[in-house]
């Protein structure tokens, strides 16, 4: 049995929002975005407290409404409630599919209705019927058949003259109906006791970021690792009798015990003693009073609640008075200890019956307190959980996310949607159906853009120097361009050609994406942008004053060395050069040259006329003039493309022009000291406007 969807409405952040958890969910996103929220809806929503506070309203006039959706609800599920519910319970299990609406009004207990599946047409609906055939009898009941119902007049029997055979009539036309002429209805639980459905429900085990960790080590059942212990008592009680007979004994040796019809006092003689001497002196004031002294009979589980958990690290102590990391490292070797319990049960013989309560997992931030190896570990012990039972978890930790192991990955971000207060929203992305992202996630995770995840912003650049130079250009232009405290992430895309996948990537997500790209993307890979089609012909008008600037100039393209390199390294640039080759070869033994030969020797070089283009627009103030309508065009859109060429074409005229990409940024960083220096690094794309990196940059934080 599985929750397979929640929707979650006008509860605490949440407006409206979807969350589908499948095996291993895994939400992210900034504090205080409402991961938690998420979460405290489905234990809600499991658990069912009689009433919310009104704090937990988004909006305090309106009621708070989970609607949850369990799926392979079978009928070893069903045998789990009591048999007085169960025939009207399983009436509600719909293609072993079952949906509940758990709804609190303010001030309210809670409700809980359930979905059945009622025919469309209202006519054949029970409480219809039962209104048709109210009071009815006799002949009187065929009549109502013949005027109410006559599209089953053809099957009717003539002695239909009953009520039961009349409605057993109208239900066996009802289940021959076709599924499309049915259709899902909120009705009353059939039971009519929100109860009744407790233990079919999965039971919620609700780990929170520790606020008191030795409260949360408290091993009452109210306590995560209380629960956590007792879901493993539970497990020993059957090997357990010795134990259990010996408190028993001890039981009768405190207390009167009842044996079959009769009670029998087998008491310790001093507890025997003691009572009768208080009843003596109790009778002298109240002589027809008798007194009977009760002990608690002794339990196991009452006996380890109050048990103490020491620590022997060098230095024996109670848990409480260790540090927070072994606190929180103790409550998850419990969560290991179960996990283990588990495989083991799954390799014994399967108990036949009621199938066992599926249980729900849900951690805040389980990665608190914890070393990255131990993260590592926890992170596998929840994915083994998994395999058996549902996890969800919040975390700003990249180790505990994964595609293949975290199926159902989503953010979770606040907007601003409306003039009210701020709403989480649910960015959902299941890798198991999105390959594309998938493939994407992956990449991303080795370009170190882990961090994105937890932004509010992206901004995606090419250059394995980018980052650290803009970075801090940026805070010596304007104090409040601060990256890092405006949670603006710098992720590099290796390549322009990927500028498209990681914007789709990281949109899907909900996260703000903008672009920084060199200036010969408007030439090359142009549609990785990710351009609105307006651009388009701006840009068309653009390349046509470049090229003919080009005429005029005589311009002549000059490759650097590293553009060479680059090129030659290109998988497509590489298929071109071996068919050149062969066609060459059979120009030399033929000695003669077609068109379409000469345009294939002629593609070899084609990219040439991209680079004079950027030299173009490098030397000229007509050709860069011409870039000017595209690049705000762009910039608009938060594709910010630089009019001067790469980001190393922006660093002081003392940098070094030589060595590798990092030490050379690392140097330029170093020159540019104050603002002067830093708005002397790029000119104003027109006259009147800041220079351009301010344009850039304003863009960016915009």
């Amino acid at each position: 049995m599985k929750l397979e969807k929640i929707a979650i409405s006008n509860f605490k952040s949440l407006r409206y929002q979807v969350f589908e958890p499948t095996r291993f969910g895994c939400l992210v996103g900034e504090n205080n975005a409402g991961k938690s929220s998420v979460l405290q809806a489905v234990v809600t929503a499991l658990n069912r407290p009689p009433q919310l506070p009104l704090s937990n309203f988004y909006d305090p006039a309106e009621p708070v409404e989970f609607v949850v959706e369990f799926t392979d609800v079978s009928e070893s599920h069903l045998s789990r409630v009591a048999v007085e519910h169960r025939a009207r319970i399983g009436s509600i299990v719909v293609d072993e599919g079952l949906r509940l609406c758990i709804r609190y009004r303010p001030t309210e207990r809670v409700e809980v209705s359930a979905y059945r599946l009622v025919p469309r047409d209202v006519r054949l609906r029970p409480e219809t019927i039962d209104v048709e055939f109210a009071g009815l009898r006799g002949t009187a009941i065929r009549e109502t058949m013949v005027r109410a119902y006559p599209e089953f007049l053809a099957s009717m029997p003539e002695t239909l003259t009953t009520l039961t055979a009349a409605k057993t009539f109208l239900q066996q036309r009802v289940e021959e109906l076709p599924r499309e002429e049915m259709e899902m209805v909120e009705g009353p639980l059939p039971s009519g006791i929100a109860s009744s459905i407790s233990m079919l429900l999965p039971e919620a085990i609700y780990i929170p970021a520790v606020k008191n960790l030795s409260d949360d080590l408290k091993t009452t059942q109210s306590t995560s690792f209380g629960r956590l212990l007792s879901l493993l008592l539970e497990e020993m009680t059957p090997d357990l009798e010795d134990v259990e007979r010996s408190l028993s004994v001890l039981n009768a040796l405190f207390n009167r015990v009842t044996e079959g019809n009769r009670v029998v006092d087998q008491r310790h003689h001093r507890v025997q003693a003691l009572e009768s001497r208080v009843e003596m002196l109790l009778g002298e004031n109240f002589p027809n009073v008798r007194v009977q002294l009760h002990i608690p009979p002794p339990e196991l589980k009452t006996i380890l609640s109050a048990a103490q958990i020491y620590i022997d690290d060098g230095s024996r102590d109670l848990i409480e008075n260790k540090g927070d990391g072994i606190k929180r490292s103790l409550t998850f070797a419990l969560l290991q200890a179960y996990v283990l319990h588990l495989e083991e049960q799954k390799q014994s013989d399967p108990i036949e019956g009621a199938a066992s309560r599926p249980l729900f997992f849900l951690f805040e931030e389980p990665e608190l307190y914890l070393h990255p190896k131990s993260q590592r570990i926890l992170f596998n012990t929840l994915a083994r959980i998994a395999g058996t039972h549902q996890v969800a978890l919040t975390t700003h930790s990249p180790l505990f996310f994964a595609p293949g192991t975290t199926a159902a990955f989503a953010r979770v971000a606040k907007r601003a949607v409306s003039e009210a207060k701020p709403e989480g929203i649910i960015y959902p992305v299941n890798f198991d159906l999105d390959p594309t992202s998938a493939e994407v996630f992956q990449l991303a995770r080795f370009e170190n853009a882990d961090a994105a995840f937890f932004s509010q912003r992206v901004v995606l650049f090419e250059g394995e120097s980018d980052d650290a130079y803009c970075r801090h250009v940026a805070k010596i232009l304007n104090p409040d361009w601060d990256f890092d405290k405006r949670n603006v992430t710098l992720v590099r895309v290796s390549g322009k050609g990927n500028f498209a996948k990681f914007r789709r990537f990281f949109s899907a997500f909900g996260i703000e994406v903008k672009v920084v790209a060199d200036l010969d993307a408007l030439f090359e890979g142009y549609q990785h942008l990710g351009a609105s089609p307006g651009v388009a012909d701006l840009r068309q008008t653009m390349l046509s004053q470049i090229d003919a600037r080009i005429a005029v100039l005589g311009a002549v393209a000059e490759p650097k060395a590293r553009q060479i390199k680059a090129r030659v390294q290109q998988e497509s640039w590489k298929a071109k050069y071996d068919i050149a080759k062969e066609t060459l070869r059979a120009v030399q033994a033929s000695r003669q040259v077609d068109d379409e030969t000469l345009a294939l020797l002629d593609g070899l070089f084609a990219w040439e006329q991209e680079i004079a283009r950027v030299q173009a627009c490098e030397a000229d103030e007509h050709a860069a003039a011409a870039l000017i309508p595209v690049l705000d065009a762009l910039r608009s859109e938060g594709i910010c493309v630089l009019a001067q060429g790469a980001i190393e074409d922006y660093y002081p005229p003392a940098a070094p022009a030589s060595g590798s990409k990092p030490e050379r940024a690392l140097a330029a960083l170093n020159l540019v000291t104050n603002s002067d220096v830093a708005l002397a690094l790029s000119e104003p794309l027109a006259a009147g406007r800041p220079c351009e990196l301010q344009e850039v940059f304003q863009e960016l934080f915009r």
